[in-house]
């Protein structure tokens, strides 16, 4: 997938499909959870994530994070680079860019934002999650905070249009002590599901975009 950063930024800025995308990769019990808030979360703690692009090779790559086991209710997940809202922030795109120099070193004028997907709401830990798309000029140089992120992923866009990706399985959840069916994509050497399934899910439809 060698789509430049031009076209993906004019995909981006077609109507969003929102929670049509966001449903495909739900697990049946985060469906009723969803529909349960109807859009009311003005409780909710906000959170910015961004996924972040990069061409090697011509290759279309986006990063991911393997989460340490300390950081609580989403310990070990796969997940986009982000974290949660603070006051000193100036707002919850700059929330995205401080979390990504924070956790894996990438400065934010090394990025530029070039869209914003829809925003995603996780029940389990209360947050809404604000999306952004952001785009790197050259392969990242990382440095990786150690307490909060356990392996940094580059994975080819290409791998989740592959016939097979999307497969079904029980995922163990050590912060809920509990089990949950879920699809989910298997890329690379990971098993991509949840609210970050739900996510990726949203950009795929935008490239899909004609």
């Amino acid at each position: 997938m060698n789509l430049s950063p031009e076209i993906i930024k004019k995909k981006l800025l077609q109507p969003l499909p929102g929670l049509s995308s966001h449903l495909k990769m739900a697990p049946a019990s985060r469906a009723e959870e969803i529909a349960r808030f109807n859009g009311n979360f003005q409780n909710a703690r906000k959170s910015g994530v961004m996924i972040l692009l990069f061409h090697e090779n011509e290759r279309l790559k986006a990063i991911l994070i393997r989460r340490s086991f300390y950081v609580g209710i989403h310990a070990g997940q796969i997940a986009f680079p982000g974290g949660r809202y603070e006051e000193s922030d100036v707002d919850i795109k700059h929330t995205a860019l401080r979390e990504i120099h924070e956790e894996i070193g990438i400065p934010a004028e090394k990025i530029e934002v070039i869209g914003r997907l829809s925003d995603i709401y996780v029940p389990p830990s209360n947050f809404l999650i604000s999306v952004f798309v952001g785009y790197l000029n050259e392969k990242p140089r990382y440095k990786a905070d150690e307490r909060e992120v356990a392996e940094i992923i580059e994975i080819d866009m290409e791998e989740f249009f592959r016939e097979d990706v999307i497969q079904e399985k029980e995922f163990v959840v050590p912060s809920a002590k509990t089990s949950v069916n879920a699809l989910y994509y298997k890329v690379g050497n990971i098993d991509l599901w949840g609210a970050s399934a739900m996510v990726m899910t949203e950009l795929l439809d935008m490239l899909n975009e004609t």
